[in-house]
């Protein structure tokens, strides 16, 4: 019984992605991570959208690598090991961003600025089978204490 009250105090974060990646994995990158918080980071004026009519800038969670647990560069241009993460959680104008799933945002909110976390993700370049269009995203693939 002790133990059961010992245990019901206990919290813990975590997050996998159970769906199949949706393209070519470029790398992949298992890491400890530490939670520095959420960000606002401002459009960088890159289109001639920006700033006013783009979907750039917003709240983004930010990581800082503490070391890698495992890495591979699966595709000639996959990233290599990186030394910071970041995770939009929110757009420019608060609302979330749908393209984070909301487990993953959940579990961002919990967290606490200097905590470390497993963090993994996977760069895979996306390719749109009804345009041909093609993109790099880097997915979150798991996060947990």
């Amino acid at each position: 019984m002790a133990i059961t009250a010992l245990l019901s105090g206990c919290a813990s974060v975590a997050y996998q992605n159970a769906a199949p990646l949706p393209g070519e994995t470029l790398s992949t990158h298992q890491t400890l991570a530490r939670f520095e918080g959420v960000e606002d980071v401002p459009c960088r004026h890159m289109t001639s959208l920006c700033p006013d009519r783009c979907d750039h800038g917003g709240k983004y969670a930010k990581f800082t690598i503490v070391e890698y647990t495992a890495y591979d560069l699966a595709g000639k241009y996959g990233d290599p090991k990186q030394t910071s993460f970041l995770v939009r959680v929110a757009h420019k104008d608060g609302s979330p961003d749908t393209a984070t799933p909301e487990p993953l945002r959940r579990v961002i909110a919990e967290l606490s600025a200097g905590q470390v976390v497993g963090l993994d993700w996977a760069h895979v370049y996306v390719t749109d089978p009804e345009t041909g269009s093609k993109w790099p995203e880097r997915i979150v693939t798991k996060l947990a204490e």
